[in-house]
């Protein structure tokens, strides 16, 4: 590492880094780190706007009232001062597999989903809404917020682990987990949340739903497949106008694999779930790590995950050219003992996808970043300490993470 420089009280850090971060031909790339916040908060995700370069991040922070969702603004100067997105205080909850989502669209409108909590007298776990909220003045302020799945009036279900993608139209598109076949099946079988491990039950659903109108309706949410793994996030990817594709875990004889079914229509339909790789992951019980989808600037939809599979153990990254069959998957990470880890892939201009995982093989948990190109992947550098990476690109690179109670972000960019 060529060098570090740190403003007053450490809220912004410069780091110099090997050239291979961006593919620039000088010797070092620089990486400017910007505390978003520094105590009771997580889940930060991150989106750049591609007519401005202006890098957003949103994240959850949780105090004795109840939990809000924040954005900030973000450039070489640091970060602006965090708005509160949800309107209706405490409207939302944290969690590892279901942060709050950010996107912008291709007018500048800046759209953040998140889920929200209710505690439900004799269900293991809360059931949940889906919240959306959009800004039309680059993240200054939010409309209220309005639900995306649409039964929020009705029975108490789950819908969580979300995602959200923009199409080159401005279509919106968002995946979720659905419970709210089971919990109609449990309510007509007597009770809520007492009959877990029963096969008889419906399983979970991955649903996706679409706003053609800017975010001020979504659509009756598209059921994409039954009996999907109920505890790893789904991820969303989008390419044109019409290209949609949905990656989410297998739940079938506990067989963890990864599944993406692909529309063609806009998101109005969906084909078959495609096995991305014969992992053969067997775990009853809750991987808590989702898969990660990008369709690149030339049509291939990359996909990266993790799998704890015997002598498969680790990250993996599979293309398929032109949005077709996946090929042969390559090591992110693997080789020996590799813990549950995450990982999230964003695409650049240029054709590469980039990648961003925790590396928590050691005592202290490291987020790595790598550039993919049809070359190979570029060796990865180590840009923080925490976990639960995000990424996106724009003209620059952001990356946000997790460190201990605090949420971070660099912003790479070539010196």
């Amino acid at each position: 590492m060529a060098g570090m420089k740190c403003s007053r009280g450490a809220r912004i850090c410069m780091l110099l880094l090997p050239a291979l971060l961006a593919g620039c031909t000088g010797p070092d790339a620089h990486v400017v780190e910007v505390t978003l916040a520094e105590a009771s908060a997580a889940n930060p995700t991150v989106a750049v706007d591609d007519r401005t370069g202006i890098a957003y991040a949103a994240w959850i922070e949780t105090a004795e009232d109840g939990s809000n969702v924040y954005l900030a603004r973000i450039d070489s100067g640091g970060r602006t001062p965090p708005v509160r997105v949800n309107d209706i205080a405490g409207d939302a909850a944290p969690h590892d597999q279901a942060p709050p989502q950010v996107a912008t669209g291709p007018d500048g409108s800046v759209y953040v989903v998140w889920q929200n909590n209710t505690i439900v007298e004799g269900r293991h776990f809360p059931a949940s809404n889906l919240r959306f909220a959009r800004s039309s003045n680059g993240g200054r302020s939010f409309e209220p917020a309005m639900f995306v799945n649409d039964d929020a009036l009705g029975p108490p279900s789950s819908h969580t682990f979300h995602d959200v993608a923009v199409a080159g139209d401005g279509t919106i598109h968002v995946s979720w987990i659905d419970g709210r076949a089971r919990t109609r099946a449990e309510a007509e079988a007597g009770g809520t949340g007492m009959h877990d491990g029963d096969e008889s039950m419906p399983g979970s659903e991955i649903r996706v739903a679409s706003s053609h109108d800017g975010g001020r309706t979504f659509s009756t949410g598209v059921v994409v497949h039954r009996n999907a793994c109920p505890c790893c996030r789904t991820s969303l990817a989008v390419s044109g106008d019409t290209a949609v594709a949905v990656a989410f875990r297998s739940a079938e004889a506990n067989i963890r694999d990864m599944l993406v079914v692909r529309s063609t229509d806009g998101g109005k339909t969906f084909g078959q779930p495609v096995r991305v790789h014969a992992d053969a992951w067997v775990i009853d019980g809750c991987p808590h790590a989702g898969g990660s989808l990008a369709y690149d600037t030339q049509g291939r939809l990359h996909i990266a995950w993790y799998t704890g599979a015997e002598e498969r153990q680790g990250l993996w990254h599979a293309v398929a050219p032109g949005g077709g069959t996946f090929g042969e998957p390559t090591a992110i990470q693997a080789g020996g003992w590799v813990p549950v880890s995450q990982v999230k892939l964003t695409p650049a201009r240029d054709g590469s996808v980039w990648v961003a995982w925790d590396d928590r093989r050691g005592e202290e948990s490291l987020i790595r970043v790598a550039m993919w190109t049809p070359q190979g992947m570029a060796d990865p550098v180590v840009v923080g300490r925490g976990r639960s990476p995000a990424v996106a690109a724009g003209e620059n690179v952001i990356v946000s993470w997790q460190q201990d109670q605090a949420v971070l972000a660099g912003l790479l960019s070539p010196p």
